[in-house]
């Protein structure tokens, strides 16, 4: 297109309006030049009239693509990432949270044994005060215990009878947490997107919605590491713990003599005590073993994914990076300034301050 102020440059308008219509038609070029697949080709030969073999050389030669290489490193790196959560939930989740389900059928079953209607039990079928300090049995929320009234106490002088309240607390589910930044994970490309802004913890499973993205099926093999979240470390995550439904509750029963082991729930359901223990303390192996798979920070080794998946968040960001320089459209309007100059270009040459 011509230059409207081509020969209309004896005033300061139509000088300023040359140079611009001039500015705004290289920076459309170049920046439509950008948003080609291979901006810049072909390139310009090295000297005049090459030998037509170097032509036919130079013709034949099949650019790498880059970015598919990078992107398809990136999916390589998430699918094993995605596999060992996968293993995590399966083998260690999974069946730590269905030993957490037998605590909870034991402690309901041992609960409901109290006798209906039970008037001042006797000392050794009794819960804890609730304002006694609850043992750490690690399968609890320790931060939630509350009350639970179970027995009455009648009032000695006639009135109405006083209800006996205990301790009990709510088993939660362990999982996994992973910390990651939205952005990134949701492949959100906005104008104020940053890719590392606002990291924050998510849970991490095979079940229920994904995000979006290259998560959109799962979630799993998501952020920049993961983390076991359970009663004995939440891992920054227990939020995302106590939001999901308790599995049950944990009765609080009482103890012969001064031991804080519950062992009075052998009075109302036998064998209680012992049982509830194993499965502790299975749950605590399970919890060490799923640890040292992960690496740090929750375990002190150099082989746990989590030295695996910083690496994959570093081809997630090039990624990224490939993608939000992929534009479709012109960063500014340049077609919408150079067609304003041509429809003023009488009444800005005019002007001469």
């Amino acid at each position: 297109m011509a230059n409207p102020f081509e020969g209309k440059q004896d005033t300061t308008g139509g000088k300023a309006g040359f140079a611009a219509f001039g500015e705004l038609t290289s920076d459309k070029a170049y920046d439509d030049e950008t948003l080609k697949d291979n901006p810049g080709s072909p390139l310009p030969f090295p000297v005049e009239n090459p030998p037509q073999e170097y032509i036919e050389g130079v013709r034949q030669i099949e650019r790498p693509d880059y970015e598919g290489i990078q992107l398809q490193k990136f999916k390589d790196l998430k699918k094993t990432c995605e596999a060992m959560d996968d293993i995590f939930e399966r083998e260690f989740i999974d069946v730590i949270n269905f030993k957490k389900n037998e605590i909870a059928t034991i402690m309901q079953e041992a609960f409901d044994a109290i006798p209906d209607g039970a008037v001042d039990p006797l000392a050794n079928r009794r819960l804890i005060l609730p304002g006694a300090t609850a043992p750490t049995t690690g399968i609890v929320y320790q931060a939630g215990i509350s009350s639970v009234s179970y027995a009455v106490s009648p009032d000695p002088g006639g009135g109405p009878d006083v209800e006996i309240f205990g301790a009990k607390g709510q088993i939660f589910p362990d999982i996994l947490a992973a910390y990651h930044y939205p952005v990134l994970s949701n492949g959100s490309h906005g104008e104020t997107d940053l890719p590392l802004a606002n990291g924050t913890y998510i849970s991490v499973s095979s079940n229920g919605i994904g995000g979006s993205g290259e998560y959109k099926n799962s979630k799993l093999g998501i952020g920049e590491s993961v983390y076991h979240s359970g009663d004995t470390d939440y891992a920054g995550a227990v939020g995302l713990v106590t939001s999901l439904s308790s599995l049950g509750n944990f009765y609080f029963f009482g103890q012969v003599g001064s031991a804080a082991d519950g062992s009075n729930i052998d009075v109302v359901r036998p064998g209680s005590s012992s049982a509830i223990s194993d499965l502790i303390d299975q749950i605590n192996d399970l919890r060490s073993n799923l640890r040292v798979r992960i690496g740090p920070p929750q375990a002190d080794n150099s082989s746990g994914i989590n030295t695996l998946r910083s690496t994959k968040l570093q081809d997630e960001l090039a990624v990224w990076y490939d993608e939000a320089g992929n534009r479709t459209e012109n960063i500014f309007d340049f077609q919408g300034g150079i067609d304003s100059l041509v429809g003023n270009a009488t009444s800005i040459s005019e002007y001469n301050g």
